[in-house]
């Protein structure tokens, strides 16, 4: 019934554990785990906030299972211990075929090399001069889940392409700091803070944050820009990258972005 497997938890452990726990970000979820030396602990979403913690005993698999006692009790409830039943099983293979996809490269078989596909991420982003630069600075990989974002978040934001801010600021911090990007100065392009019933329109849509984004778009789209959200998962504080479409360019960015676990949304 246990979905984990023994040896892989070793590994992981071994190439991505930290006394402190190392966070893992599950996207589909948005979900952070925390990988330890010894043990994985695994958060969920349910209201009685349940966890796993796995763990190895003499080579054997050990889940400990605590949740509240009463989560409706608020701060008053309890952390228990609690057997694991079959849901919980479930959502822990679940959890866990995630977790290993992304930090458990070996026992996948051949995977791309990390700086190749790299390689081909800053051939679509960037001009030829500037892309070999960057590839000829592409440092050994860490083994890190977000290595590869982390020299993508480095190329867009020397070159001025990468701004910061939190979701709920679009209409203020966010403009002006979507205004300041290299593409929308070089263009003399200026973005004007939206009208109050803009604003509360946006803030009202089902997908607000993909509508934000489309009034943004909206008026970079005659320049052929375009600004994403981008980073290894979706957060209150965001990374924003402006991009210019060129041609099939930032299609074949975006492909390449997701077989290195960069996610993205416009």
């Amino acid at each position: 019934m246990n979905p984990i497997d023994p040896l892989s938890l070793q590994r992981i452990i071994t190439a991505h554990g930290d006394f402190e726990g190392a966070s893992y970000f599950d996207a589909e979820e948005s979900l952070a785990h925390e990988v330890f030396a010894d043990r994985i602990v695994f958060q969920t979403n349910y209201l009685d906030y349940r966890s796993y913690d796995v763990d190895l005993v003499e080579g054997s698999l050990r889940v400990r299972k605590t949740r509240l006692d009463d989560y409706l009790r608020g701060h008053k409830a309890q952390v228990i211990d609690d057997d694991m039943d079959d849901e919980d099983w479930d959502e822990l293979g679940n959890l866990w075929q995630r977790l290993s996809r992304d930090l458990d490269t070996q026992g996948q078989g051949p995977q791309p090399d990390l700086a190749d596909t790299l390689a081909d991420l800053f051939d679509c982003l960037f001009d030829e001069d500037r892309a070999q630069a960057l590839i000829e600075a592409i440092p050994a990989s860490t083994g890190q889940w977000d290595w590869a974002w982390t020299q993508v978040a480095a190329a867009l934001a020397e070159a001025n392409q990468l701004a910061e801010f939190e979701w709920k600021e679009w209409s203020s911090c966010g403009v002006d700091a979507v205004n300041a990007l290299a593409p929308l100065r070089q263009l003399a392009i200026e973005i004007p803070a939206p009208e109050r019933k803009t604003i509360d329109a946006i803030n009202r849509a089902n997908d607000w944050e993909r509508a934000l984004l489309q009034y943004f778009n909206a008026q970079l789209q005659a320049h052929d820009l375009k600004l994403l959200a981008i980073g290894t998962h979706f957060d209150e504080y965001q990374a924003f990258a402006c991009l210019p479409m060129n041609g099939l360019g930032l299609v074949n960015a975006l492909e390449i972005m997701g077989r290195l676990g960069i996610v993205y949304k416009y």
